[in-house]
């Protein structure tokens, strides 16, 4: 039954990494010859480049960690390639300012899209019951009761409590920051799925132990660690199914059952 569920691969980005390896394998082969190529080819930010390019093509470009890795491969590159630039010091004042530029703007837009029509009215009136779009606890989460999870996580910590009925899934990003997602009180029926785009960072989830949950997330240098415990008196059960999708680079998915 697993099989059922799992996301088709692009033939596009099967064929793009096979030719990612055949370049790679012929650079090999030419360097250990004796043939000059240039020293930039065999580097790390070079290796962030054609990370971000598969990823691209794996996803359609629909995500935006591919654009995140070319661009840091691509400043250490030009760094690398043209010495005089000195571009190394300025990576940390660039990429602070950008991802300031990406928090101010991005979470508004996303949320306004993923609300339903009433909740819009409600939350342009200025309606008391929008107010449980977030309302922090003394355990420092804040409650969740939209039927679409989006978070964005940029430089910070984002702590949601999901309370949702009739879970419909949802969006997680973060880059170079974290994310702890509560999902025990939230319900689901049938197939949901959670897409995370998570570069130099984390995501932790905690589902109820009666969900089914399938991985099919990608990466690169990541790590997915299933802590759950199976509850031999609650089971797991087809009838709600969790869908992990999406990429990590250099971070890691950590899921548990309390």
């Amino acid at each position: 039954m697993e099989d059922n569920f799992k996301e088709k691969k692009r033939p596009e980005a099967r064929v793009f990494a096979g030719l990612i390896l055949v370049c790679v394998g012929a650079a090999l082969l030419l360097r250990n010859t004796g043939f000059p190529l240039p020293y930039w080819l065999f580097s790390w930010p070079m290796i962030l480049i054609l990370v971000g390019l598969y990823s691209g093509v794996k996803h359609n470009f629909r995500n935006s960690s591919w654009i995140i890795l070319i661009a840091i491969g691509g400043f250490f590159l030009a760094d690398r390639f043209i010495p005089d630039l000195r571009l190394a010091p300025y990576f940390w004042p660039v990429a602070i300012i950008a991802a300031g530029i990406i928090f101010i703007i991005r979470p508004e837009r996303n949320k306004w899209k993923y609300l339903g029509e009433d909740d819009k009215k409600k939350y342009s009136a200025g309606d008391s019951t929008s107010s449980n779009w977030k309302q922090t606890g003394s355990s420092g989460f804040s409650t969740d009761t939209n039927d679409w999870l989006t978070v964005n996580s940029v430089f910070s910590g984002v702590n949601k409590n999901v309370v949702s009925k009739n879970f419909q899934g949802g969006k997680i990003s973060c880059v170079f920051g974290g994310a702890d997602i509560d999902l025990t009180q939230a319900d689901i029926n049938g197939k949901v799925e959670i897409r995370l785009e998570v570069v130099f960072g984390g995501t932790k989830l905690v589902v109820p132990p009666h969900w089914t949950v399938y991985n099919e997330i990608d990466g690169f240098f990541h790590g997915v660690d299933d802590k759950r415990k199976f509850n031999a008196a609650a089971g797991s059960t087809l009838e709600k199914i969790l869908v992990l999708k999406g990429s990590v680079v250099f971070g890691g998915v950590e899921i548990r059952s309390y």
